[in-house]
């Protein structure tokens, strides 16, 4: 091909492009605006969401989504690692939107066949992070300024905690009390032991520290492994401590009643959205912690 014909042929395929381009970001301006259709599959973004007031965008979520209440008034569209395309694409959404804790593979690209834009914001990990996610949210969705005041009482929440720190966990480290956080593997149908994440972060700021600290965010527990870590704490999530229905019930779990924890019982119940990520309830959780390990 002779050179100006190349040259006419890369010229065109660079407007191609660029129009291709305008295309994609016309869809997903469309996908964001006000008449947009979200199913959402992450339990942050989607109390996030409704902090900043875009719960209105939400026509379907996961299961696992369960906080504010009323959340519960939409339509699910089943656990977040077992979804089906067909009750997602029955809801006419306009995105899908999540966090990448997600599957099967299959029913993601049977929703990209037929044309339906999924967008992937990875969840808060860190504090920082979190924030930064309810900021980012706010202004993608039309609700800056209900996000940028949520996020104002967020951090003032923060620094209080961060100044009743030292005096949760008194002047000697050594007497902070052990916390096992116990949670209910749904996948697994086991109990798991909480070791890091922004759980062990709200037990250090409440003056705890965590009884099991080792590699990974989970370690099954055994009856061998929750006698072992001798908590003097026992935190448990909704879904694991509703199994049992009371303390005394829990505290019947093989193992439980070799600890202190057990024999003292000081089992307590928390919410599982409460302490699994950070969120705007996180400083009021960090002090309904701090209750549960101070007491006096």
């Amino acid at each position: 091909m002779p050179r100006a014909e190349r040259a006419v042929a890369a010229a065109a395929a660079l407007l191609l492009c660029a129009a291709c381009g305008r295309l994609e970001r016309g869809r997903s301006a469309a996908a964001r605006g006000d008449s947009a259709r979200i199913v959402c599959v992450s339990k942050q973004i989607n109390e996030f969401m409704f902090a900043i007031g875009g719960q209105d965008r939400l026509v379907g979520v996961d299961l696992s989504s369960v906080y504010p209440p009323a959340i519960r008034d939409l339509p699910t569209v089943g656990y977040h690692r077992s979804l089906s395309a067909e009750g997602i694409l029955s809801l006419n959404p306009t995105l899908f939107l999540t966090d990448g804790n997600v599957g099967p593979d299959a029913v993601l690209d049977q929703i990209r066949k037929v044309g339906l834009p999924i967008e992937v914001i990875r969840p808060g990990s860190t504090l920082d992070s979190a924030q930064l996610l309810l900021e980012r949210l706010g202004r993608e969705f039309g609700h800056r300024e209900v996000a940028d005041s949520v996020l104002a009482e967020w951090k003032a929440g923060m620094e209080a905690v961060g100044r009743d720190t030292a005096r949760w966990a008194g002047p000697d480290g050594r007497e902070r009390p052990r916390v096992l956080l116990v949670h209910f593997g749904r996948i697994i149908n086991d109990y798991l032991a909480v070791n890091g994440g922004p759980a062990a972060d709200m037990v250090r700021w409440a003056g705890g520290r965590m009884a099991l600290d080792s590699a990974g965010r989970m370690t099954r527990l055994t009856p061998e492994l929750m006698a072992k870590t001798a908590p003097d704490v026992i935190i448990a999530t909704d879904f694991g401590f509703d199994r049992f229905g009371s303390v005394k019930a829990f505290g019947n779990m093989p193992g439980v009643a070799l600890t202190p924890a057990g024999r003292n019982g000081r089992i307590y119940r928390i919410q599982e959205t409460q302490v699994m990520y950070f969120g705007p309830r996180t400083p009021e959780t960090v002090r309904q912690i701090a209750r549960m390990l101070h007491p006096s």
